[in-house]
């Protein structure tokens, strides 16, 4: 039966062989004993190896048919071997090139996942510092104004208090103004007594005469000179009151020094008796 499995073809050749030998060797047997008579023995062996030959060709045809169809099976089991070989090479070759492309691809996933990462980090860092800069910046605005409006609010404290120390300097210097016309009033009329209590009346007719005298006086009241502004018309009254007006010296002035200035330069009416 295995024979008959692998090999069918030569099976049934072999089968129909030996058929045919029982054939023969059955009705062959029959005819001769009929026929021995009319034919020679010598015939029925020489029939008898032709058949063999005969036999012998056939079985070889088949056995050759059966190796070339063996061969033929077995060109295209390799053929099919090779082809699913190679279509197993292919599919590997797709697997891997599969298994390729989709490292290749999550590379290329990875690596824009960490370029965009990367670029997030810098957008973060970028926009930190850009926070930092802006909150750096509205310190130095808010510190610059600050210090703007401290130096304004300087400035205008230092002229208000200029504008109040003048004020107080113009309050002073007019009490001062008060005191000295004051001053200069009530110690006039000290110096035109003294004055005239140091006068000589010159010879002749002086009755109404009067002149305005400018002294200039140096601390504690010495005369540096003294001179007649307004004239009587009448020289020698005029030099009378002159030389009276320097020998009448140290002149009385105000114990106060910050007052002398207003003595330094001054001018009296003189007229005696009054």
């Amino acid at each position: 039966m295995d024979v008959f499995k692998k090999h069918p073809l030569a099976a049934v050749l072999s089968i129909i062989f030996h058929l045919a030998l029982i054939a023969f060797f059955v009705f062959g047997m029959d005819f001769g004993e009929e026929e021995i008579h009319s034919k020679p023995p010598v015939n029925v062996v020489k029939a008898t190896v032709i058949d063999e030959s005969k036999i012998k060709a056939e079985a070889e045809k088949l056995k050759n048919i059966e190796k070339k169809k063996n061969l033929k099976e077995k060109k295209r089991l390799d053929d099919l071997k090779k082809k699913r070989l190679a279509e197993e090479k292919k599919t590997a070759d797709l697997k891997k090139k599969k298994a390729l492309d989709k490292k290749k691809l999550d590379k290329q996933k990875a690596d824009a996942a960490a370029k965009q990462a990367k670029l997030k980090k810098q957008k973060a860092l970028a926009k930190k510092k850009k926070a930092e800069v802006a909150k750096k910046k509205k310190l130095a605005d808010a510190k610059i104004k600050k210090e703007r409006i401290a130096k304004e609010k300087a400035r205008i404290a230092r002229e208000q208090a200029g504008r109040e120390q003048a004020l107080r300097a113009m309050a002073a210097e007019e009490e001062n103004e008060l005191r000295a016309q004051a001053a200069v009033a009530s110690y006039t009329d000290l110096i035109r007594q003294k004055v005239e209590r140091n006068w000589i009346q010159p010879p002749g007719d002086i009755s109404g005469l009067s002149c305005v005298v400018r002294v200039r006086l140096i601390p504690g009241g010495d005369v540096i000179d003294a001179q007649v502004i307004k004239s009587s018309g009448n020289t020698f009254f005029d030099r009378s009151v002159e030389l009276a007006t320097r020998k009448a010296a140290p002149l009385p002035l105000p114990s106060d020094p910050s007052m002398f200035n207003y003595f330094r330069i001054l001018e009296f009416y003189f007229r005696p008796g009054g």
